[in-house]
């Protein structure tokens, strides 16, 4: 392998397909020269974008595979794995299998993803369900919460394995030692939530090699009070979305402030800019990118609705993960809880 880094991406995935994944891949090669690209989606509509790109200097790290079949959002897991076998998301899933690349990432079907992946890569001994996690920004850091939405039902053994996860893809992110895990909860009193998340909370305190902090509230997530959250896949997926559509709305209030009447207009040039830079600082699409924690390869879900900047982010997450080894790394750490 000519490169220190070879990742697949899958064009075709998400709401916006080729026009918004296709320019993210030319900055991230013109960002890092080490790394190589292999596109998975149809050969004519791909070479038309990248000559409008007009960087031939990238021809020899950029490579075409041609996929027609294409895994659309309504497309639900069962019908993914008998169907959509030759489709660009399992090809770049077989290119991770195969050892040809060392991560992949797409903006496809989640549902889809997941079981593709359990299929072709199959999962990391010791783990029952794989999660999709992704670290977050906070005041003091960042945390990383996990399930965003891979599992729904999840027993108290899952959320332990899910911290143990956990743990190891924000150390990646972080490089911190030590870090303080818990678990997401309706208050953060011991009597409160369901069995299930109290029984959790049990194993994870006898859980020697788990720091754990006990229960923590939505809020808690982003004030860097943990650095890990542990939570089932409804929960972790309602609380993302709910403070990306906050962010969002604070954005929109942020530049409507110059339609208002003078005097709010005086007062609110006053606070503008600084809430201009905090909404580009906690703007979601710089955080863009999840991993699937648990199968046996780095895998790198993208939000569907990605824009090119936001693919760009979540490249980033699967350059980090390749580079760390990530998917090696849990398999390491659950060899040892087995042992």
């Amino acid at each position: 392998m000519s490169s220190q880094l070879r990742l697949a991406v899958d064009v075709m995935g998400g709401d916006l397909g080729p026009r918004s994944v296709v320019p993210a891949c030319v900055r991230f090669l013109n960002r890092f020269p080490q790394a190589e690209l292999e596109l998975f989606g149809p050969q004519i509509q791909l070479q038309a974008l990248l000559d409008e790109q007009r960087q031939p200097q990238l021809h020899g790290r950029l490579h075409i595979t041609s996929c027609e079949q294409v895994v659309t959002q309504s497309c639900n897991p069962i019908q993914a794995l008998r169907h959509k076998r030759e489709s660009s998301m399992a090809r770049a899933l077989q290119a991770v299998a195969r050892g040809e690349v060392q991560a992949m990432v797409t903006s496809g079907n989640t549902g889809a993803l997941l079981a593709l992946s359990r299929s072709i890569l199959g999962t990391i001994e010791g783990v029952r369900r794989p999660a999709l996690g992704k670290s977050l920004p906070a005041e003091a850091g960042s945390c990383f919460l996990l399930d965003l939405g891979a599992n729904i039902d999840c027993t108290a053994e899952d959320l332990l394995q899910f911290a143990r996860m956990g743990i190891e893809a924000q150390w990646v992110h972080t490089g911190k030692r030590d870090l303080r895990v818990a678990l997401l909860n309706i208050g953060a009193e011991a009597h409160k939530g369901t069995e299930e998340v109290r029984r959790a909370a049990e194993l994870l305190e006898k859980d020697p090699a788990i720091h754990y902090a006990g229960f923590v509230e939505g809020h808690d997530i982003f004030t860097g009070v943990v650095d890990v959250v542990v939570c089932d896949g409804l929960m972790g997926n309602v609380a993302m979305k709910s403070a990306e559509g906050v962010i969002r709305l604070m954005g929109q209030k942020a530049f409507t402030i110059e339609r208002k009447s003078p005097i709010k207009r005086f007062f609110g040039q006053l606070a503008i800019k600084l809430l201009r830079k905090w909404r580009t600082q906690v703007e979601p699409a710089r955080y863009n990118g999840a991993s699937f924690l648990g199968v046996k390869g780095n895998v790198i879900k993208s939000h569907g609705g990605a824009s090119s900047e936001a693919f760009y982010r979540a490249m980033i997450t699967a350059k980090e993960c390749a580079e760390a080894d990530l998917a090696a790394r849990l398999g390491r750490a659950m060899a040892q809880v087995k042992a």
